[in-house]
């Protein structure tokens, strides 16, 4: 494939009629094409811009990792930002969505993503770049994003499940660190799903963009696909703060039995430590001068202690 690249940088150009990738615009014939980005740097925004005729401020907007999903039609081109879940597997990440561009003039369309869209499936990526039209890359796209929901919602599905077996018996920092990133995570995605979702209903306004007519049916399904996922998205967020308040619980009670555990052994220390302190008076004590005073201090002194933790015991203190 002809690309150009800078260290994280792609850019893909592909006539759409016959699916020949170019290197450059210049060598790209006068057809219909349709250019990925992947990594966008604002030179290659410049390029796209000039051959286009799309505002630059505009496609800058993609680079921004809190822009929010909307439509905006102008009078050269149409502009559709979606937000997309980054790879929630890995831990070193600042953000749970990135926004993903899609500019189009109804003949040909330019994608701007900041990173590879999280999807297992390999064909749904594939069919985006074997569309033969705008209008099914954008229904490629589109099914594309809603798969990567639906993949992350099962990787919130699988921690969920992994810290509910582990919340009874183990309980650390970290997991409660994984809680709190879970919880923000499954916002986050329900927030970007909903946001999604009105943009589309606002897409399927727009019937026609220059050349291109969308079809009412397939963006139909689109949008039963993605309340889909919103449904999970609200179910798997109730389990998060349910496991949360069971979290809770178990911590509080916890701590209520170390509590009660550790008044329970200072009472049983007590008895000794009393006695111990009375034949420690410089003060006339019986057997005192007795060989066998000790055997006999420490006699009472379990003769004491045996009984009350016998009681504590029955009343299942310690």
């Amino acid at each position: 494939m002809g690309t150009e690249q800078v260290e994280n940088h792609k850019m893909t150009i592909t006539a759409l009629e016959s699916g020949t990738v170019y290197p450059d615009f210049q060598s790209a014939p006068e057809d219909p094409l349709l250019v990925e980005v992947t990594g966008i740097e604002e030179s290659t925004l410049a390029s796209i811009s000039s051959w286009f005729g799309i505002d630059l401020d505009d496609l800058k907007d993609a680079m921004d990792p809190d822009e929010r999903p909307r439509l905006q039609v102008e009078e050269g081109f149409t502009m559709l930002i979606l937000k997309v879940p980054v790879n929630l597997e890995i831990p070193e990440r600042t953000t749970s969505t990135l926004p993903v561009g899609i500019y189009t003039n109804g003949r040909d369309i330019v994608i701007l993503r900041n990173t590879e869209i999280p999807s297992p499936r390999e064909k749904t990526r594939r069919k985006i770049r074997e569309s033969t039209t705008a209008s099914e890359v954008i229904y490629s796209l589109w099914n594309t994003v809603t798969h990567s929901f639906e993949h992350m919602l099962d990787v919130i599905e699988h921690e969920i499940n992994f810290m509910e077996d582990r919340i009874l018996t183990e309980i650390f920092s970290s997991q409660l660190k994984r809680f709190f990133q879970l919880s923000r995570d499954s916002v986050f995605l329900e927030t970007a799903l909903k946001s999604n979702m009105r943009v589309l209903q606002e897409f399927k306004r727009v019937p026609q963009i220059g050349q291109m007519i969308l079809s009412e049916e397939r963006l139909d399904e689109i949008e039963v696909d993605l309340q889909q996922q919103l449904e999970l998205s609200a179910i798997y967020r109730q389990l998060i703060e349910n496991a949360m308040n069971a979290y809770d619980s178990i911590i509080s009670n916890n701590l209520n039995q170390v509590i009660k555990i550790l008044t329970s052994i200072s009472l049983l220390v007590s008895v000794p430590t009393l006695i111990a302190s009375v034949y420690g008076m410089n003060v006339g004590l019986p057997l005192q001068n007795e060989s066998y005073a000790f055997l006999v201090v420490v006699a009472v002194t379990l003769v004491v202690i045996l009984p009350v933790l016998y009681f504590l015991r029955k009343r299942n203190l310690v």
